[in-house]
């Protein structure tokens, strides 16, 4: 298996799909992500990166969550 560079999910362009490798957050915000549905693992895909929020497709549910939660998540890209 190939490691290529880990980046921030707030980083990620917008339309670009990505597979859920590291969250860096405290407990209660890790286990709110898990009730989400997203964990290590989880692929998505961000359909608006902005200054702000950004949203993210997970299956069929779509999520906005704060650019200060993203910057802690490390996904890895998908070809």
């Amino acid at each position: 298996m190939t490691h290529s560079r880990l980046l921030a999910l707030a980083e990620l362009p917008e339309l670009h799909n990505a597979h859920i490798e590291v969250i860096q957050t405290d407990n209660p915000t890790r286990v709110r992500l898990l009730g989400m549905g997203l964990g290590k693992g989880s692929r998505v895909e961000v359909l608006r990166n902005r200054k702000g929020d950004l949203v993210l497709s997970h299956g069929n549910n779509r999520i906005s969550l704060g650019r200060s939660i993203t910057q802690h998540i490390l996904v890895q890209v998908s070809a």
